[in-house]
């Protein structure tokens, strides 16, 4: 209701302020301010209705629905009768008013008629691109606000992902330490801790420091090489110059996840993981590479925790502004990632 008697309001402001328009320009012509007021006053109706016919019907219900055969039949009738009651109002109501403001032609004379549309369709124009305007505004708000709720929903989704192999591995692999009595099970315990507090908590935002996610990505590589102990090749380097670096939340993470859950398997003796990242003048570089079991080369292409999912995500936060190449191999899966964090 309220935003009904805002409208509503707006509505009044724009034909006060197009009396008050008109009424300046043909009473400085004319110096006869009560006769000026009258007259428009009388064909203000006419230019109500047919704004209101093309913006409330006309256009949402026709146009806007791609009817644009009926649409323009009745664009059509309604230019008729504009210029028919234009020309009605003129020679019975408005010319025994003021003698000077009118040719008194014949009532049929459709020259007449029609030209007189001239001084109906400005207004008429200007009020349907306002419409058009506000129209187009609303429908990127509305977009821009869908589209975001998608990206949230995606990463919510993307992080139920991660949670339930992860956490089960993980758990099982503390369990195994604090068995042994290892003096690893407490750094575990806080990596994990501060790992899942970050998904929860600090990542709700639709950008974060690319150095927070480098420590989560630590964190989780640190937790995942506890299953592998000596046999996993693990090269991590990260340019230092990561400072007010931003990126969007858990957009790396699942590439890392693919590698060790498709990747660095246990079926393997040996496994390697090489993870190079680089910031050049706001370039993010990401180069990943791994080892990969020859059975598993085709279901790692588009497998892992939300791959599909994040390459969405990559196309709705950064669109054309970043590149992805993708190369599994006999081998080997590589990952190569450009994204432009200037923003």
């Amino acid at each position: 209701m309220q935003e009904f008697k805002k409208e509503w309001v707006w509505h009044v402001v724009f034909w006060l302020g197009y009396l008050m328009v008109k009424i300046f320009i043909v009473e400085y012509f004319r110096e006869d301010l009560l006769t000026v007021l009258v007259v428009e006053l009388i064909r203000l109706p006419l230019k109500m209705f047919l704004v209101y016919v093309l913006i409330f019907y006309l256009i949402p219900q026709l146009l806007l629905n791609k009817r644009y055969l009926t649409f323009t039949t009745w664009l059509l009738l309604l230019i008729l009768f504009a210029a028919l009651a234009r020309r009605i109002t003129d020679i019975y109501i408005t010319y025994p008013i003021s003698m000077l403001y009118f040719d008194r032609a014949v009532f049929w004379d459709l020259g007449t008629a029609f030209r007189n549309l001239v001084f109906i369709y400005p207004v008429v124009g200007l009020a349907t691109a306002i419409y058009l305007m506000s129209h187009w505004i609303r429908d990127y708000h509305l977009r821009t606000q869908l589209q975001q709720e998608k990206l949230q929903a995606e990463l919510q989704y993307l992080k139920a992902q991660v949670h339930p192999h992860f956490l089960f591995n993980t758990i099982n692999n503390i369990y195994s330490l604090s068995l042994d009595h290892s003096p690893k099970t407490s750094r575990s315990l806080l990596e994990l801790s501060e790992l899942l507090s970050y998904m929860l908590y600090e990542c709700n935002t639709n950008r974060v420091y690319l150095k927070k996610e480098i420590e989560l990505i630590e964190n989780y590589i640190s937790l995942e090489k506890l299953r592998y102990s000596e046999r996993l090749d693990l090269r991590f380097e990260v340019s230092d110059n990561l400072t007010d670096i931003y990126i969007a939340p858990l957009i790396l993470l699942p590439f890392v996840d693919n590698c060790f859950k498709h990747g660095a398997g246990d079926t393997m003796s040996e496994c390697f993981v090489h993870f190079n990242l680089r910031i050049d003048h706001g370039l993010l570089y990401l180069n990943l590479i791994n080892s990969v079991p020859e059975k598993e080369i085709t279901s790692t292409q588009n497998s892992g925790i939300g791959l599909k999912n994040v390459k969405r995500r990559l196309e709705g936060e950064y669109q054309d502004k970043y590149e992805l190449e993708v190369r599994p191999e006999s081998g080997t899966y590589q990952v190569k990632l450009k994204i432009d964090l200037n923003e």
